[in-house]
């Protein structure tokens, strides 16, 4: 029975979720702060720890940070949880080694199925990590794994580092696999329409701006009047897959939209570059999307998506990647030819 640390300061919020962990059959703990729950963590070492983001004294950052420092509790799951206004802040926790994040208010079956995924991945991780190890390297291993995983993670992060400072010496950006996302905050809306829509389209695009980079975007780039962002399918620094880290970040930018607001998000995977724009006279450097292949599809399925009334719709082989994921729903044929299919939530658990 899977053991659950609960940090949250609100205790309507700890009444609902410890409810609802109890009633899925875990083990649940409580503390109503963030002293309490590493007290609590280092008493008896959980499986998993589920922390608020915003507590009076302590953050759930600083839990984290604290946790990460320790030893002994360095590898346990961790999830935050955080309000809406909150989520921009997020990318300093999953940069600290946060595993997932739900935002508030959530379902307490969304709770159970996050904590149930991120167990689930770290016993396939340990389990693949074990099975390449035989003889004397595995018994020596299986001693100091938690040691040598630190190392692994550091060494990893140095390659990445250095593969993204050779990006940079030479200006362009090349992935050989990507996961693109493209999203219409507002449904083709012009400024004509309402001498505020600027503002809103400004605020709008910075909030969603947040939540893709929360969910790894290696970069946010705007197309025309609608977002684009790029996950490298390479990238090793998550423990969440690439694909299920775009389409979770497809499924937040379709909740946060208000009821009378459309929007029209697409998903495909292909190569994606980007060149590099500089301006020695002004300073100014940035990056422009190079049109190929995934940018063209991505951008007819997101139109044929948009006028079937499709919050989210894929590419057939961005579907094939989703399909233990995602549930599906109609299908059709974009401008480009490629066949699209409606994305309609998280499959069911």
């Amino acid at each position: 029975m899977p053991h659950v640390l609960l940090i949250e300061d609100d205790d309507a919020q700890r009444f609902v979720a410890r409810f609802a962990l109890k009633k899925a059959g875990h083990e649940v703990r409580e503390a109503a702060d963030g002293p309490q729950g590493l007290a609590a963590a280092r008493e008896a070492r959980p499986d998993i720890i589920v922390c608020d983001v915003m507590m009076p004294g302590m953050t759930g950052y600083e839990v984290l940070a604290e946790l990460r420092a320790d030893a002994d509790l360095a590898t346990v799951p961790f999830i935050l949880l955080t309000a809406m206004s909150d989520r921009k802040h997020m990318r300093q926790g999953m940069t600290a080694g946060a595993d997932d994040y739900l935002t508030k208010p959530y379902r307490p079956d969304e709770l159970c199925e996050a904590i149930n995924a991120v167990l689930a991945r770290r016993h396939v991780h340990e389990e693949a990590f074990r099975s390449s190890l035989s003889g004397v390297v595995e018994s020596a291993l299986e001693q100091q794994k938690e040691a040598l995983g630190r190392q692994y993670e550091g060494q990893l992060l140095r390659e990445i580092s250095s593969r993204w400072e050779q990006a940079r010496a030479t200006g362009d950006v090349h992935y050989r696999r990507a996961f693109v996302l493209l999203a219409d905050l507002f449904g083709g809306a012009s400024g004509g329409q309402d001498a505020g829509l600027a503002e809103q389209v400004k605020q709008a695009q910075k909030s969603a701006r947040d939540t893709l980079y929360v969910f790894g975007a290696a970069q946010v780039l705007p197309y025309g009047t609608r977002l684009m962002a790029v996950f490298d399918a390479e990238a090793a620094s998550h423990t969440t897959p690439p694909e299920l880290r775009v389409l979770r970040a497809a499924i937040a930018l379709a909740k946060a939209a208000p009821r009378e607001r459309f929007v029209s998000v697409a998903l495909h995977t292909g190569p994606v570059s980007l060149v590099s724009l500089t301006d020695g006279v002004h300073g100014d450097q940035g990056y422009a999307l190079v049109p190929g292949e995934a940018v063209q599809t991505v951008a007819a399925l997101e139109e044929f998506g948009a006028a079937s009334g499709w919050r989210i719709s894929a590419s057939l082989a961005m579907a094939d990647l989703l399909r233990e994921q995602a549930s599906f729903g109609r299908r059709g044929t974009a401008s480009s030819n490629e066949i699209a299919v409606e994305v309609t939530g998280l499959a069911a658990s």
